[in-house]
């Protein structure tokens, strides 16, 4: 078989290469054979309709699959070897053509967005000092799984470097008077004293002295903050909103905000105890269009008020989670016959808690996305910390911080979270854990009625929007299954987000991943020890079965759905972590 040399390619177009087939083979996208050389190393063949692929890899932590280098070979009918390219590898996994050119726009989006990035950015040698806002831009990797990590579709170059969290620019936001027959308001206080304490009575009095001088008046108009991207690119959409003047544009300058990792959800860089602001942007970003949903607007504080009463309720919670409200949301809802329906989801905010309300004198805060990231002098950006305490030990300790709480809150009180590392944030002294940060709920929670542990705390949502009303399971918050919800806190707690830890654990320090797994069923074990009412509910969990199902994060976009039943199974780390420590 002729060997042929890999060809001259840019780093980020590698990894989205890496990324998705990973992807592929993971949630079984194409038919594949494995063929095990050692422990250590495995080949996977990707024989596809057309094309066959090849490259080298490994199996861990719940089927994830772990490519070595940078090599996916394509396979000729006369034996030669060449490097696979997106083209060939999307021809196996779609076949529409529109869906084709879709796909492939976001990778290459994609991959030019990381070379930028590599060829403009100063990045430091080490994030470890950065403050907790820095790192929301210095963070810079995006996601591990998915392909199309960094898209942002309808991006220009000069709309990265100014609105990207990688730029570090700040921006004021576009303010606007919407009428109120139009849009929907959560606030759950008088809705004048929520502006005048958010805003101050300086940007307030503007606020209303700019309207009035368009006739207009607090009992006929509200205010929104809009991204100034978003209000950009919608002009046109816009222009007859404005001329009816059912939308003003309100020329005021307010605090300025930077971009997190998320790119829509914004930090008050003005004042950085202030309100994080999640806002509506015409983009996608992953797997999803990263509008806001009316009814996920409308729930978002209740949601948060849940939460805050089911923590109050538990001694244990209350002294290791952390919630961030969402306490108020406001979102332009368009009338069926009067306005575009382009026009559902674009235009709207959420106010969210800044973890600087929290924290201690003594504490530092981290986004959970940095702590398997690797620095440029070599090291892990917790090598410090590893080294200070001891990897054991400093692992007990971030399990006892962040997993147990998250599985406490499930068994105890029948809620699931969406705990992926972007949704987490660890607080530490000194590199030790001490309390987790949980945010994003606004339409992240499950539960079921049968699990549940107190009904009458549930939101009222059927009073909350009219689309809640009679909806039935599996569409919203309200699941028909336990098993949703185990496979909703696995999926973004273990298989997404602490495999990712558990791999650099193990190919950076020769800490196994089974001895990592072994530790967290462990810990789990020991806390309803100590809570042992709750041992037949843990148990109805099964979360130590094997297989189990997971989602399915690139079938998802392939059929570019947000809703639907996108699955697959893979073995449980956990259940083989419970074999092999009986053996």
């Amino acid at each position: 078989m002729q060997q042929l040399q890999p060809l001259a390619s840019k780093r980020g177009e590698l990894r989205v290469r890496r990324q998705l087939v990973e992807a592929m083979i993971f949630e079984g996208l194409i038919n594949y054979e494995e063929t095990r050389l050692d422990q250590w190393t495995s080949i996977f063949t990707l024989i596809g309709q057309t094309y066959t692929f090849r490259c080298e890899g490994r199996r861990m932590a719940f089927d994830r699959i772990r490519i070595k280098g940078d090599h996916i070979f394509l396979i000729s009918k006369d034996e030669t070897i060449q490097e696979a390219t997106f083209e060939e590898l999307v021809d196996e996994l779609l076949t529409s053509r529109q869906d084709k050119v879709r796909l492939l726009k976001e990778l290459h989006l994609t991959s030019n967005l990381c070379d930028w990035n590599d060829r403009h950015l100063q990045m430091p040698m080490s994030r470890r000092n950065s403050s907790y806002e820095e790192l929301e831009s210095e963070i810079i990797e995006g996601h591990p799984y998915h392909p199309c990590f960094k898209s942002r579709t309808g991006f220009t170059i000069d709309d990265h470097i100014d609105y990207g969290p990688e730029g570090k620019q700040s921006f004021t936001l576009q303010w606007v008077a919407v009428r109120r027959s139009y849009v929907r308001i959560a606030v759950l206080e008088k809705e004048e004293d929520f502006w005048k304490r958010e805003l101050g009575h300086l940007l307030w009095d503007d606020l209303l002295s700019k309207l009035a001088r368009f006739n207009g008046i607090f009992e006929d108009y509200t205010f929104l903050p809009v991204h100034p991207w978003q209000w950009r690119t919608m002009k046109q959409e816009l222009a007859e909103l404005i001329e009816q003047k059912d939308f003003i544009p309100l020329n005021v300058k307010g605090d300025y905000y930077r971009a997190t990792q998320s790119v829509r959800t914004l930090w008050n860089s003005s004042h950085p105890q202030k309100a994080q602001l999640k806002c509506s942007m015409n983009m996608v970003n992953t797997s999803s269009l990263r509008k806001l949903h009316a009814h996920a607007v409308c729930a978002a504080p209740h949601i948060s008020a849940w939460l805050k009463q089911v923590l109050q309720s538990d001694a244990y919670l209350q002294k290791t989670v952390i919630v961030l409200e969402e306490y108020a949301g406001i979102i332009f809802e368009p009338h069926a016959t009067k306005h575009s329906s382009k026009l559902e989801g674009q235009l709207g905010t959420i106010w969210r808690e800044s973890v600087r309300v929290y924290m201690k004198e003594e504490e530092e805060a981290v986004p959970f996305t940095v702590l398997m990231m690797m620095e440029l002098d070599g090291r892990s950006f917790i090598d410090d910390w590893l080294c200070r305490y001891g990897t054991e030990a400093w692992i007990k300790r971030l399990i006892e911080v962040s997993v147990i709480p998250i599985w406490h809150l499930l068994v105890a009180h029948g809620i699931a979270v969406e705990a992926h590392a972007q949704n987490m944030i660890l607080l530490h002294e000194n590199g030790w854990p001490t309390r987790v940060v949980l945010r994003d709920f606004h339409d992240s929670i499950e539960y079921t009625e049968e699990f549940i542990a107190d009904r009458n705390l549930i939101p009222d949502f059927g009073m909350i929007h009219d689309r809640f009303k009679d909806a039935p399971t599996d569409d919203y918050y309200w699941m028909s299954s336990i098993e949703a919800l185990r496979e909703l806190a696995m999926d973004t707690l273990f298989v997404f987000h602490l495999s990712e830890l558990s791999n650099l654990l193990e190919e950076q320090y020769g800490y196994k991943e089974i001895r990592f797994w072994n530790q967290i069923k462990d810990g789990i074990q020991k806390h309803f020890e100590r809570f042992p009412s709750f041992h037949t509910r843990n148990e109805q969990l099964q979360y130590t079965s094997t297989p189990i199902y997971v989602e399915s994060l690139l079938k998802k976009k392939l059929q570019n759905k947000e809703e639907g039943n996108f699955r697959h199974i893979v073995n449980n780390a956990l259940a083989q972590a419970n074999e092999k420590g009986k053996s």
